[in-house]
């Protein structure tokens, strides 16, 4: 028999530093609630999430702090939907997480939380395989909470995205020159580019001057072509490069 947490009122919380272990929402109705976790690896914003959401009246089954973590409480609580950051600095991604968890639970419902308005930046440039009935959220949309309550609901009816929209200036891009983007971000130079991706120098050479055409970098600007690339691609992960 699968168990499912109860959790008395008088341990409400646990502290926002102990790794989502002491977690205990509250318990105060008898009429059933979305019953929900939450992964997500930074410590003060999986705690206020997770009361704001106990809050809102969802039933806050855990709170993990690594995608691991979450995998080893499958077939241990009964959850409607999972709520997952995509990096979770362990190797395993947030699309990991929720694939793993529907195989299990073919029904429930997949919210991503995240500060990469587009997917392909958490897996290097390709297209991620996406849970079925998901929501793609941007952290930086969840300000008063009730966009995220909202997703959450969605996905407990059915309602959730077989796919994932994109927008912003990377909407654009191939998946070869997201690939390009990311290596070049990440500090490698255009014959390592080249050997990674394997094509040719000059391929890569051509492949940075498109990125620059397809992403609007004023023609003043190419002196510093690598740079004005790696912030956009940065600025569009949510990363502070200042």
């Amino acid at each position: 028999m699968i168990a499912r947490s109860v959790f008395p009122h008088d341990r409400a919380f646990g502290h926002p530093t102990d790794n989502g272990r002491n977690w205990r929402p509250r318990v105060d109705s008898v009429i059933p609630r979305i019953r929900l976790g939450l992964v997500e690896d930074n410590g003060l914003l999986r705690h206020a999430l997770g009361q704001a959401l106990d809050r809102d009246g969802f039933d806050v089954c855990f709170l993990s702090p690594t995608a691991r973590d979450s995998l080893e409480r499958i077939g241990t609580v009964e959850i409607d939907v999972l709520v997952a950051d995509l990096h979770l600095g362990d190797g395993l991604t947030g699309f990991d997480v929720a694939l793993a968890w529907q195989e299990v639970t073919p029904d429930l419902g997949i919210v991503y939380l995240t500060s990469y308005e587009d997917p392909r930046i958490v897996v290097g440039g390709a297209w991620p395989r996406v849970a079925k009935n998901s929501v793609y959220l941007l952290k930086s949309s969840v300000i008063e909470g009730t966009e995220l309550a909202a997703a959450i609901t969605r996905v407990a009816a059915h309602e959730g995205d077989d796919s994932i929209e994109l927008a912003g200036p990377l909407a654009n891009l191939t998946d070869k020159q997201m690939e390009t983007l990311a290596l070049l971000t990440a500090g490698h130079s255009n014959s390592e580019i080249a050997k990674i991706r394997g094509i040719s120098e000059a391929s890569v050479a051509i492949s940075i001057n498109r990125l620059s055409k397809v992403l609007e970098i004023p023609s003043h600007l190419t002196r510093n072509q690598r740079v004005h690339l790696a912030r956009i691609y940065l600025d569009r992960a949510g990363e502070n490069y200042a």
